[in-house]
């Protein structure tokens, strides 16, 4: 027991009276049990200011994660939601191979979540979420449109994201030399799961440049029609006109199209056949006509996909103005054209290792740029040259 004095008035200082009072403070300081004015203002301000800079562990309810056992969270749930679409996803392939090794990454993730549980039980973080089956809907309606080919390229792509994401989670964070060695180890898996995907992508490569020729069709045959429409908004007064004009503009870019794709893919199986052709030559064996056959019939159908694919994307921006007046139906088309082409080059950014997000972005904004100015250039039209058909 201590005491002090504040004009000429004893105060104690009880050391007991205080424990409890201050939650996360490992050694409080001593509470005052004192009747003068000057110290017991002291004290209450002393008290209120420990009070308001505490730290409360996280077992504690309703208080905010650090940002690593936030990061750690998002680490067990993707893990949780990778388990959960292999698994899925293995009931819907047809080949062995593949079907195979999809039920064993859906094990490892598995193991993988158990690792991040167990760290985040470490911390008394209660764990309530589980996986995002939004995004597993998502892949598995992915893989229902577009084919085992880009489903597992866009599978590629995570996994080169998450070995990323570990390697800087790594490099912020020590750990014990037990939680160093199991990220190791999640690191190593990942990578390995990258090397499967990448196996099945060489399996799968006409199907994706297949896709490739089906969406670059579509693209072109959106921004060209929907940019000539807006031209012609500016000088014809009538949707129905300008309906048509758009289909004209459609079925002349179709066989444009149609006729590129075909010559730059006929190139290609040119060179392919005169080399095939040398080395059959040169190492005194029988020509291989069946794939001389097949390189040929790449060519046609290359000009049918892309050129049909444009068709399918000029009806989009041609249908409002069959049904609605001119300006509504420029808005509707532009709206539809936007989400269309952020849609179709998403799916070229999963096949080519590109931000998904980025290019929709770009091809929307690109897309909606090329109707704006072709609109401005049908209003100079009306303005300068009095062009105007009612």
């Amino acid at each position: 027991m201590h005491f002090a004095y504040q004009n000429s008035t004893a105060c104690i200082l009880n050391p007991e009276s205080f424990q409890g009072t201050v939650p996360g403070i490992i050694v409080p300081p001593p509470a005052f049990s004192c009747s003068a004015p000057l110290l017991q203002g002291f004290y209450a301000s002393f008290s209120d200011n420990l009070k308001s800079n505490a730290v409360i562990p996280n077992s504690r309810p309703n208080m905010p994660l650090s940002d690593r056992l936030k990061e750690m969270q998002n680490f067990y749930r993707d893990e949780l939601t990778d388990r959960e679409f292999y698994g899925r996803l293995s009931t819907k392939i047809k080949g062995e191979w593949l079907k195979t090794n999809l039920i064993r990454l859906s094990g490892i993730e598995n193991e993988h979540s158990e690792f991040w549980k167990k760290y985040l039980e470490k911390e008394n973080v209660k764990i309530t979420a589980g996986p995002r089956m939004m995004k597993v809907r998502f892949l598995l309606f992915v893989h229902f449109i577009l084919g085992t080919g880009l489903t597992v390229k866009l599978l590629e792509y995570g996994e080169v994201d998450s070995v990323e994401r570990y390697r800087k989670h790594a490099s912020r964070n020590d750990g014990d030399q037990e939680f160093r060695e199991g990220l190791e180890k999640i690191i190593s898996d990942e990578i390995q799961h990258e090397d499967v995907f990448s196996f099945t992508l060489e399996e799968n490569r006409k199907q994706i440049e297949r896709n490739r020729d089906i969406i670059y069709g579509i693209s072109d045959g959106l921004v060209e029609v929907l940019a000539a429409m807006a031209g012609l908004v500016a000088i014809i007064s009538n949707h129905f006109d300008v309906a048509l004009g758009g289909i004209v503009v459609g079925v002349s870019g179709a066989m444009s199209m149609g006729v590129g794709a075909y010559l730059a893919r006929n190139s290609e199986a040119q060179y392919k056949i005169s080399t095939l052709r040398r080395k059959a030559i040169l190492g005194n064996r029988d020509h291989d006509h069946e794939t001389i056959e097949k390189y040929k019939g790449e060519s046609i159908k290359s000009a049918l996909n892309t050129g049909g694919f444009y068709i399918i994307g000029a009806i989009i921006p041609i249908l409002p103005f069959i049904f609605v007046e001119e300006y509504l139906a420029l808005i509707i088309s532009v709206a539809l054209v936007a989400v269309t082409q952020a849609i179709s080059n998403s799916v070229i950014a999963i096949s080519m290792n590109m931000k998904i997000a980025r290019e929709a972005a770009k091809s929307a904004v690109l897309a909606l740029l090329a109707a704006f100015a072709s609109y401005l250039v049908g209003q100079v039209f009306h303005i300068l040259f009095h062009i105007s058909l009612i």
